[in-house]
Parts: C-alpha cells; sequence; structure tokens
C-alpha cells in the first residue's frame, strides 16, 4: 500500500500537468489520502476539501497543488513534532 507521502507525489505530478479536474477525480483521490491519513492530525485537511467537493464540479490544477503542498507542509510540521512517521 502506498503511503500519504507517495501519494501526495503522485498525484501532484498529475495535476501539475492539468487544467481542470472533475470533483468526482478529486474525490477518489481525497478518499485515498483520507485512508493513509486517518490516524494523523492532517486527515483534518483531507476532511475539509472532501466537504467542498461535493459543493463543486470542477477544480484547477493550481488549487490541487497548493492543496497538496498544504498537506505536505502539515504532514513534514507533524513528523518533526514526534508523530509517528510510519504513516507517512
Amino acid at each position: 500500500m502506498s503511503t500519504a507521502r507517495q501519494l501526495i507525489e503522485e498525484w501532484h505530478a498529475q495535476v501539475a500537468q492539468a487544467t481542470v479536474i472533475s470533483a468526482s477525480a478529486v474525490q477518489d483521490k481525497l478518499f485515498d489520502l483520507w485512508g493513509a491519513l486517518r490516524d494523523t492530525p492532517s486527515v483534518t485537511l483531507v476532511e475539509q476539501w472532501l466537504s467542498i467537493s461535493v459543493e463543486r464540479q470542477l477544480f484547477s490544477g493550481k488549487e490541487l497543488v497548493e492543496f497538496l503542498d498544504q498537506l505536505d507542509a502539515s504532514l513534514m510540521e507533524g513528523a518533526s513534532t514526534g508523530a509517528s512517521t510510519s504513516e507517512l
């Protein structure tokens, strides 16, 4: 199973090249991330985006890159404060 960091890196590479992404495609990736992060504080950010994805039809690649950068920074911050890195 992929780690959360691997999921973020893979999705980042995909959306960096995209203009727009459907909400259903975003939800699929968000659920993957939610599963990988469910026992970490960073899951809150994923849950916020899941809520947003229900109300939207499209996302820009740029906003998803920004979200993934924020999520990655959140994971790194958690790792530096002593969170378990086995899930990262």
